[in-house]
């Protein structure tokens, strides 16, 4: 079932701008959610890891990565 959201025009030239040619606002909303939320899980594993900075977290992927 759909509803209906009210959005600025200003809004929705953001979702138009970032979406695909073949996706329509659910899926550019759904597109945006999920990197949001990677983004969050990336943080909160450079966070809990210590790590100073993504960079360093990228480094210690490849090289954990690498010894397999």
């Amino acid at each position: 079932m759909n509803t209906t959201i009210s959005i600025s025009r200003e809004t929705r030239d953001v979702l138009l701008d970032f979406g695909k040619k073949s996706e329509n606002y659910d899926d550019v909303i759904r597109r945006m959610h999920n990197t949001i939320m990677l983004q969050e899980e990336l943080r909160r594993f450079v966070d809990e890891n210590e790590f100073s900075s993504l960079e360093e977290a990228k480094e210690w992927t490849r090289l954990k990565l690498k010894g397999r």
